[in-house]
């Protein structure tokens, strides 16, 4: 049976969302995969290739014993901001560190005015410049059971303001996550479903003119990018020609990729990271490529030895942690597959 699709909403609105848990991502070892070329359908595809690198755990002061999710860095890896339930809340954290090699911080919350400590707060995303956090929210007052947000501040030496809803325009009474801003700000990313595990989740774009002006009306990326599973977690890299992803396309929850040679031509058709990071049984989520697209951060879960099925939400909430990987999506690149 084909799914039902979400469909923008300009005349009728969108069937009630339900209620609707972030999902989880798989524990990762050491692991060397590699992204072979984009398939080429025409001359509008990109060839470009990616090298992924060895995995890192972010250490045992951001991961706790809690649900650690939702990473995203500042353009010079010193600033950490994640989303935790080691508190008993889905709150926003933040670490920091003097330097890229350095270890991170002990998390703090933090807290008003962009925090809401009645709501479950997710799905983070920092902008270029540091200035802007975009995420996703359950606090009242929204349009649907999860809204898209964005707080902004002077500088990164400078308190954030209280968080900002996003507006009618990109938020519906469906589930909307993940707001993924281009470099320039002028692009902005997110997934749209009924419910996160309705199979109905793809990946939408807006536009608008500069910092500061309207929202275009969204629009669902193309068939490739999207399928007939449920896709979601976009991150963009700084150049715009590398898009990062989560889908179950596979049948489990896994990261892909997808490349374009520049942003007037279409995507290629997206790549499954290999094995050693999608591993079998687990599930791998929330990607987010570093500002010098070298670095890809995600989260992730892995089945417990000797259970019984696949890593779901519900059998593998409380043990997804953060992780990093080396990362060169560059022609220089080595052309191995990573479809394994």
């Amino acid at each position: 049976m084909a799914r039902r699709r979400i469909e923008n909403r300009t005349d009728a609105p969108i069937a009630a969302a339900r209620v609707v848990r972030v999902v989880t991502a798989l524990t990762i070892a050491s692991f060397v995969a590699f992204c072979a070329p984009t398939r080429k359908s025409d001359d509008s595809r990109s060839d470009a290739r990616c090298e992924v690198g060895p995995v890192q755990s972010l250490g045992p002061l951001v991961n706790s014993d809690a649900f650690d999710g939702s990473p995203t860095v500042s353009a010079d890896e010193t600033e950490l901001v994640f989303t935790s339930e080691r508190q008993g809340q889905r709150d926003l954290f933040v670490s920091s560190r003097p330097d890229k090699e350095a270890a991170w911080s002990t998390p703090s919350n933090l807290g008003a005015p962009i925090d809401d400590p009645n709501a479950g707060d997710f799905s983070l995303r920092l902008s270029a410049d540091g200035k802007a956090l975009y995420f996703a929210s359950t606090r009242s007052g929204g349009f649907g059971k999860a809204d898209m947000y964005v707080a902004t501040r002077a500088s990164r030496q400078h308190p954030w303001g209280p968080a900002v809803n996003l507006g009618p325009r990109l938020n519906t009474e469906a589930f909307e996550a993940f707001p993924t801003p281009s470099a320039d700000g002028t692009t902005l990313y997110f997934n749209r479903s009924t419910a996160f595990d309705s199979q109905d989740s793809d990946i939408w774009m807006t536009t608008r003119a500069g910092p500061g002006a309207q929202w275009s009306v969204p629009q669902r990326l193309p068939t490739g990018i999207n399928s007939d599973r449920a896709e979601f977690s976009p991150s963009l890299s700084t150049d715009g020609n590398t898009l990062f992803f989560a889908s179950d396309r596979g049948g489990a929850i896994d990261v892909w990729v997808s490349t374009r040679e520049d942003q007037s031509q279409e995507w290629g058709m997206p790549q499954r990271l290999g094995a050693d990071v999608n591993v079998a049984g687990g599930m791998t989520l929330a990607p987010f490529i570093s500002d010098d697209r070298r670095s890809l951060y995600f989260m992730s879960a892995r089945p417990p030895a000797g259970a019984p099925g696949p890593c779901t939400p519900g059998t593998c909430f409380g043990r997804v942690d953060l992780y990093v990987a080396r990362v060169n999506c560059g022609e220089s690149a080595r052309r191995l597959s990573f479809m394994r």
